[in-house]
């Protein structure tokens, strides 16, 4: 990882999360040159999509193994390439050894798959890779559960830990808690990483927080994408961190590169499908519960922003860490019939 004054590098998630918006269908021209553009640009982790169980076209970026984005590399590649796996959606022992064209896998997993999680990581460390666990969701832990985890995590010795906020409900107070917490317990070789959502408009707030507390002793990595493309409403700008860097850090990112990129690719999507800050995704925030309750009622197009809020509102706690469709149509059907 290229080391600049405060020790933090920038991971590129377009052609993972951005995914999410167009069911990861960028067409293989696009995935090439998302691809190559970024390795130049000096962005030092490029996420090249998700490994997960199933059949895929090459115009997706979702793959079955390793070996089906070889043709999709540069020749030469002065980034580290990397893929996500959620360890519940993916058979492993599809997963070639690695040839050090990819050299790095993202688990982003829940705590019940926790023990998978640690398989996983084991067989994919004797296959030859390193790898970086995402827990999903980490506002759902309390502090004890999240130094539980903590301690988990250091047995396991992963390259990096991320504060992955899933739902976008993270704000300042919060990071301060939580990457305390990790920084206080966490082993110091390991990375911390970040990644934010843009359900409150805060993703890069939230940044500019993290790079403040976080201690010159330890090597940090934050994710963001082309555009802040990803499931609505949409992730962190890696422009706007990589513009960031130049003008704070004496970084050197070829800021022209990404936004040609931008230009080329990644603007026609947002014609079709848009992204960004939505009042029924920051309610879902705020309420510290799943998006996908938001993007339920928003398809119930008789429903207005009073009407969602008022239906939000009711959603049980219990219910709220996990998308419960049966739950919320229950409820959409009674609120109907009250009006």
């Amino acid at each position: 990882m290229k080391k600049t004054i405060n020790h933090i590098g920038l991971l590129d998630c377009t052609l993972r999360d951005g995914g999410h918006v167009n069911n990861a269908c960028f067409g293989s021209d696009a995935i090439i040159g998302i691809t190559e553009g970024l390795a130049k640009s000096g962005i030092e982790f490029v996420e090249l999509g998700f490994l997960k169980n199933g059949t895929f076209s090459v115009q997706q970026s979702l793959y079955n193994d390793v070996t089906e984005i070889y043709p999709t590399l540069p020749e030469s590649y002065p980034c580290n390439f990397c893929v996500m796996i959620r360890p519940d959606w993916y058979d492993i022992r599809q997963l070639s050894n690695c040839d050090g064209r990819i050299g790095t896998i993202r688990f982003a997993f829940y705590n019940k798959d926790f023990d998978l999680l640690q398989k996983y990581g084991n067989i994919v460390r004797n296959k030859g890779y390193r790898f970086i666990c995402n827990p999903v969701h980490i506002m759902g832990y309390t502090n004890q559960e999240l130094i539980e985890l903590v301690k988990k995590i250091n047995d396991l010795h992963p390259e990096q830990m991320t504060i992955v906020d899933t739902y976008g409900s993270m704000n300042l107070p919060d990071l301060e808690r939580i990457y305390s917490l990790i920084e206080n317990n966490l082993d110091k070789d390991i990375r911390i990483g970040i990644h934010l959502h843009e359900n409150m408009s805060l993703a890069y707030g939230l940044a500019q927080e993290f790079i403040r507390i976080k201690p010159l002793s330890r090597c940090a990595i934050i994710d963001g994408s082309l555009y802040g493309i990803g499931r609505i409403p949409g992730n962190l700008c890696i422009e706007i961190l990589a513009n960031h860097f130049n003008s704070n850090d004496s970084a050197s990112y070829n800021t022209d590169i990404i936004y040609e990129l931008i230009g080329k690719y990644i603007e026609p999507i947002k014609k079709n499908i848009p992204w960004g800050y939505s009042p029924a995704y920051y309610m879902t925030a705020f309420l510290n519960m799943h998006r996908s309750y938001a993007e339920y009622l928003l398809k119930k197009q008789e429903l207005s922003m009073p009407d969602i809020h008022t239906i939000l509102k009711s959603i049980d706690v219990s219910e709220r860490k996990l998308f419960n469709e049966k739950y919320v149509t229950e409820l959409y059907n009674n609120y109907k019939k009250r009006s």
